[in-house]
């Protein structure tokens, strides 16, 4: 008989965070005191991963590297909403509420290379808070991208976008997500599907996400 033991972060590789995984000004989502939420031995008592039932969704991939003609954004390239208009305009693409809407920088060709992937002493691209506003806006379900922090970094003032998303409006992140099928076979738009593991208090959440294309 063979088997394993299985140890890791929760936001290590392809994950989702929790909406409790971010708080601004000691709160959560929905005012909800982050102190109290994540006192004890049980992780968050409260807007936990297991809150979050599977997803099944329309997916639409806003390959933004592309669109700018690179194979991958330069370091701390900030991604705005008008950037994202027009990605989605060049793609032929149109956002609907409820959409989980997907980004791609090109980073995701230095993920053998650790210290450039997670931008040591460089930075890395994403969106900025215009994104995020146009992305609530549109009533996007959830979104995530191909790097290891969702917003691009350096930012403006640290986790401004995590802080719009998850705190202000309760829209989950996913983070290093492998987009390069989809951009291959130059598709867009898609049945998206994940689930998350029920981790009871837990800030995030291994996935592996699947994009069902007709």
């Amino acid at each position: 008989m063979a088997n394993d033991i299985f140890m890791g972060c929760t936001h290590s590789g392809t994950h989702i965070d929790a909406i409790g995984h971010f708080s601004r000004n000691h709160c959560l989502f929905g005012g909800v005191n982050a102190r109290e939420a994540a006192s004890g031995m049980g992780g968050l008592l409260k807007l936990g991963i297991e809150q979050t039932p599977p997803i099944l969704r329309r997916g639409v991939l806003l390959d933004v590297a592309s669109f700018k003609d690179v194979d991958a954004l330069e370091p701390s390239y900030a991604i705005t909403a008008d950037c994202m208009e027009k990605t989605a305009k060049a793609e032929g693409v149109d956002l609907r509420a409820g959409d989980v809407v997907l980004i791609r920088t090109g980073w995701a060709k230095y993920w053998d290379t650790s210290a450039k992937y997670e931008g040591a002493g460089t930075g890395t691209p994403g969106p900025d808070l215009s994104a995020a506003k146009w992305l609530v806006a549109h009533k996007a379900s959830l979104t995530g991208s191909d790097t290891i922090a969702y917003e691009f970094n350096p930012g403006d003032g640290g986790g401004v976008v995590h802080g719009c998303l998850l705190v202000d409006n309760g829209l989950q992140i996913m983070e290093n997500l492998n987009l390069e099928g989809l951009v291959k076979e130059h598709i867009y738009s898609f049945m998206f599907f994940a689930s998350p593991l029920r981790i009871v208090g837990a800030t995030a959440s291994p996935i592996r996400p699947v994009a069902i294309c007709s």
